[in-house]
């Protein structure tokens, strides 16, 4: 408890208990953006100005068209998982993906990817699929018909 002075004569002291502002932690949101750079060349955003009537110029960025995308690897029998730019993947049907990592030097082994050898797809035949989430709205006992 504190002692405040009177603001008036006619007012008494007065009793004021001090408090600490009461704020709460807000839980800190993320913005997750996928990164707007090719993979396999690097390319990346250019810095430019958007020109109006009165040669008025703004800065904006020029973006690469970049996408993510599965590319068949035919040597492995895989699909790789990759953020590419339009280009390079124009390039890719053109080269083939061996000769571009190679140029632009990438390792595929290392990219993430998905299986589609023969072991892979034995495996798959004979144990019937790849294990599934158990349905937890499945009735727990059919009505018998």
């Amino acid at each position: 408890q504190v002692m405040s002075p009177p603001k008036s004569s006619f007012a008494g002291p007065r009793l004021s208990i001090a408090q600490a502002p009461a704020t709460v932690a807000q839980p800190l949101r993320l913005n997750v953006e996928m990164s707007r750079r090719c993979e396999f060349t690097k390319k990346k955003a250019n810095n430019g100005y958007t020109v109006s009537f009165s040669h008025t110029r703004n800065k904006t960025l020029q973006h690469v068209n970049v996408q993510s995308k599965k590319i068949f690897w035919e040597k492995e029998k895989r699909w790789v998982h990759v953020k590419i730019a339009t280009s390079t993947l124009k390039t890719i049907t053109k080269k083939g993906i061996d000769a571009v990592a190679k140029d632009c030097g990438i390792d595929l082994y290392s990219l993430p990817y998905t299986d589609v050898s023969d072991a892979r797809v034995n495996w798959l035949k004979e144990n019937n699929a790849p294990p599934k989430k158990k349905n937890k709205r499945a009735m727990k006992q059919p009505t018998p018909a």
